[in-house]
């Protein structure tokens, strides 16, 4: 008898596994053989039942995991929005839950959120891709991923990534916003925006509406509201000449980069090449040009996620310059009673060591140019008569090392003297840049009144800053003014 209730038990413990297995094998799948599904199931709290529902409403769920066991090649990224997530999409559609809503609407939608891999013999994490449109199971409906500074990413430029999980056939990603393809172009938007209807007014006066029109393209727009361009007298009814309509041409191409650039993206002071060929700098803080140069930020990450770009929003007009560094150093003053304000000995330096013409030959550079009080005391300082006394080659070491090998803003340099940041240089020497204050620099007429005052000059090839001080390289041995 004892046996027989023992041989009871044991068949009863089998008999309750099998009804586990039956009732899901998730119950028993280890960690690291569970599905996309699966994992969705099991190790995210029940974050995300509404998009399971759907899932299994529309088939894809099933035909997921069957995939995962009879064709293990076959890989996805899952981006899984929340409930609360979801929930928003349910409500925005007017229905009361995923079930009632129409099937067409759910599949597509649940379609857009997944991205098949390409045959690997392992498993792709989003960070293992690289920025720009992904293809979903819904045709038409890609997705765009990008990474923000510290390597974090994100899709459509804004949809936060909320954490990632591994299954054996790919990665599930919660997301915090369900993802909406673009159905706009920037033309249209820009048509029917009214804080942009001058830019609007300007772009279709300037015959460029059919180029923001498409879609075949994508392009990022820094796009000033309509009080900014009011503001430093951009009216659409002053531009009539043909002279005036391709000012207002180069102006517009200034304002636009090539692909998509999201403000998440922006993570060091980097140029960027706009439609009239001259570059805009970005930095993370949504400056562009640099904090003195033409002061423009962004008013809003993202304004507007395009069909065929990016707008931005920015507090003012940026205007293309128009002389490159050469040019600009022939307008400098020379002015013997007013050594700050005079560049003669910079001039017949550079044209001592030829650097004058090699300054018109090189692109995105920096001149940190000193001024006549500064040149004098440092010709003093290492008892030179005259500029003419500097030997050439030493002369010419000494200009260099004032030359940095990239557009440098005045909200680049060293901040203070506990802080001091080092710039490579075209003499080769990497140069502690001085303290961004008025004792180190000049600053000259700022645009716009912004009241800390401008001191960058941008240029087509470049950009300039005056100098107070000379600097002085390690490989002369000259002395440097304290």
């Amino acid at each position: 008898m004892k046996k027989i209730y023992i041989n009871l038990i044991f068949l009863s413990l089998l008999l309750l596994g099998a009804c586990k297995k039956d009732k899901g094998d998730v119950m028993l799948q280890p960690r690291g053989e569970r599905d996309v599904v699966e994992v969705m199931q099991r190790e995210t709290k029940g974050d995300f039942t509404m998009f399971l529902e759907a899932l299994e409403v529309t088939g894809i769920g099933k035909q997921l995991r069957v995939e995962a066991n009879q064709n293990p090649s076959k890989r996805y990224i899952v981006f899984a929005p929340t409930n609360k997530a979801f929930g928003a999409l349910l409500l925005q559609l007017g229905t009361a839950s995923v079930a009632q809503t129409d099937i067409t609407v759910l599949t597509e939608t649940v379609k857009a959120h997944i991205h098949e891999l390409p045959n690997s013999e392992k498993n792709l994490k989003l960070t293992d891709l690289t920025e720009g449109d992904y293809k979903t199971l819904q045709a038409g409906r890609d997705v765009y991923v990008n990474f923000d500074c510290d390597g974090n990413p994100y899709l459509n430029g804004k949809t936060i990534v909320a954490f990632e999980r591994a299954s054996k056939n790919g990665y599930v990603y919660g997301i915090e916003d369900v993802i909406f393809q673009p159905t706009s172009t920037i033309a249209e938007i820009l048509n029917s925006d009214p804080d942009l209807s001058v830019l609007n007014q300007l772009v279709n006066k300037a015959g460029l509406a059919a180029f923001f029109a498409d879609a075949s393209k994508s392009y990022t727009l820094l796009a000033p509201s309509n009080a900014a361009l009011f503001d430093v007298g951009f009216d659409p009814a002053t531009f009539d000449t043909p002279e005036e309509i391709a000012f207002l041409d180069s102006v517009l191409r200034y304002h636009v980069i090539g692909g998509r650039v999201f403000g998440l993206s922006v993570c060091n002071e980097k140029p960027y090449v706009s439609l009239l060929g001259q570059d805009i700098q970005l930095d993370a803080a949504g400056i562009i040009g640099g904090e003195y140069n033409d002061f423009v930020e962004f008013t809003g990450q993202n304004a507007h996620f395009a069909k065929n770009g990016v707008i931005h929003k920015v507090d003012y007009p940026i205007v293309p310059s128009t002389l490159n560094i050469r040019q600009r150093l022939a307008q400098l003053p020379e002015n013997p009673a007013n050594l700050a304000n005079s560049f003669a000995i910079a001039k017949q330096a550079l044209a001592l060591t030829g650097l004058d013409v090699e300054l018109e030959k090189k692109s995105r550079i920096t001149v940190m140019l000193p001024n006549d009080a500064a040149f004098t005391a440092f010709l003093s300082l290492n008892n030179f008569a005259s500029i003419y006394d500097v030997p050439v080659d030493k002369l010419t070491i000494l200009l260099e090392y004032h030359i940095i090998t990239r557009r440098a803003f005045f909200n680049d340099f060293s901040t203070s003297t506990s802080n001091i940041v080092t710039m490579k240089t075209v003499q080769g020497e990497e140069m502690p840049t001085p303290v961004a204050d008025n004792v180190n620099y000049v600053f000259t007429a700022s645009p716009y009144n912004a009241p800390a005052g401008r001191i960058d000059m941008k240029l087509t090839n470049g950009n300039m800053h005056v100098l107070r001080k000379i600097q002085v390289p390690k490989a002369l041995n000259l002395k440097q003014v304290p």
